[in-house]
């Protein structure tokens, strides 16, 4: 693995592009630019206007670019996990090396062979991984390299989703002028972020991804994604309430919603959140209004949720973790926790730079292809490195040229002392 790797990290979703350009130093991700395009060539997770994505993905990139002082190349790109289903199978490698210890060339070629695995025709292997290494009667959930032995098996997982999506997604990409450098499965990249799967050993952990116009939920054990569950609606029906109740553009709605919005409230002081004048007419939206207007469509979406979910909440080791642009609406939590009957928390990404919840999935893509990078035997960046370095040199050596501080305010002075 390079010490030093750039690696833009794309997600398309719902009404708009977001990307993440993080360098990674030594294992450890600075976020330098993030970009958000709004695009309506979405529905759902569906792409239905090509060349509308592919403008919106080149603008996000190519200001990002403009930031950063050199072309990105190629993009790590999240895949719906739209059809999902997870082929387990287990593989072995006779290890044959002089010292009979395990390397990573030996696991390489057991995840080589698991690629060859025919998973179907109208499905594509997203993410390969392993979570389970047998040698020498003990099991492994770390790559046991170094360890020896006669014989490595390996419990490898293959996370497959729908072969059209997945070809579209891509297809968008390439017709935006870039490479994809990997992909992976949204849901997959959000439990990478939020450590999901280390908390998975004896608990259910219930992710829900609450998006515009979709939502997404896995329900994950023993560091695994078990299984999943697409509903086509999401937060975007609460901006909608609003904006057809008053008849305000939706951009306007979305805005007072995720300023305003609070959907488990329970005290008003009914202080105005937004006027306007229309038809010579002054109008005025109270907190109270807002809640009142918002409260049917929360409580219904709600409702189907814990319709949805009432299997796994029946369980008692379950935990509930809420993601997305969803979660910056007030209450979200309170919300589905007086639903659930189960304590639910919002997840916002620490990472400096990202810390709004929409960001989980591009950290999760990059944290992801940091951690295959390994078994994979390839340590690409998005950019040409040496052409970043040379960038960043000339800016340094710019900067040292330049006169202080003092030195400009010592000239302003005796310039004007002098006229």
């Amino acid at each position: 693995m390079a010490e030093n790797q750039i690696l833009a990290a794309l997600q398309i979703e719902s009404n708009e592009v977001r990307l993440l350009v993080g360098e990674v130093f030594n294992t450890r991700l600075n976020t330098l630019k993030q970009e958000t395009v709004p695009c309506k060539g979405l529905d759902g997770i569906r792409i239905v206007d090509q060349k509308a994505v592919a403008t919106a993905i080149r603008e996000a990139v190519d200001s990002a670019a403009s930031h950063l002082g050199t072309p990105i190349e190629s993009v790590l790109l999240a895949i719906p996990a739209y059809r999902f289903k997870k082929e387990t199978r287990t593989f072995s490698k006779v290890i044959d090396s002089g010292d009979g210890r395990i390397s990573y060339n030996d696991i390489r070629d057991m995840y080589h062979k698991a690629l060859t695995v025919n998973v179907g025709t109208d499905i594509v292997v997203a993410n390969v991984t392993c979570n389970v290494y047998k040698t020498n009667g003990i099991t492994y959930r770390k790559l046991p390299v170094g360890e020896q032995c006669d014989v490595l098996e390996a419990d490898i997982d293959l996370l497959c989703c729908d072969k059209m999506t997945a070809y579209d997604y891509v297809s968008v990409v390439e017709q935006a002028g870039l490479k994809v450098l990997d992909i992976c499965l949204d849901n997959y990249a959000l439990a990478k972020e939020a450590a999901l799967f280390e908390q998975t050993m004896r608990n259910y952990v219930l992710s829900i991804q609450f998006e515009k116009q979709h939502t997404l939920f896995s329900i994950i054990y023993d560091g695994k994604i078990v299984t999943i569950e697409n509903e086509n609606s999401g937060d975007e029906a609460l901006a909608k309430a609003v904006s057809q109740k008053y008849s305000l553009p939706e951009g306007v709605a979305v805005k007072k919603l995720i300023k305003h919005g609070r959907l488990a409230q329970t005290e008003f002081i009914d202080r105005p959140v937004y006027m306007w004048t229309a038809n010579q007419v002054t109008n005025m939206i109270t907190d109270r209004d807002l809640f009142e207007t918002l409260k049917e469509t929360a409580d219904y979406i709600a409702s189907d949720f814990q319709s949805l979910c009432d299997p796994i909440l029946q369980q008692e080791n379950v935990t509930v973790m809420v993601s997305g642009d969803g979660v910056e609406i007030e209450g979200v939590d309170k919300l589905l926790a007086d639903k659930f009957s189960k304590p639910v928390k919002c997840y916002y990404p620490e990472t400096l730079g990202a810390r709004g919840a929409k960001w989980a999935v591009p950290l999760g893509l990059i944290y992801s292809y940091i951690d295959a990078q390994k078994v994979q035997g390839r340590d690409e960046s998005s950019i040409d490195m040496t052409a970043y370095a040379a960038h960043l040199s000339g800016r340094v050596n710019h900067t040292s040229h330049e006169e202080g501080f003092t030195s400009r305010l010592k000239n302003m002075l005796f310039n004007q002392k002098n006229n």
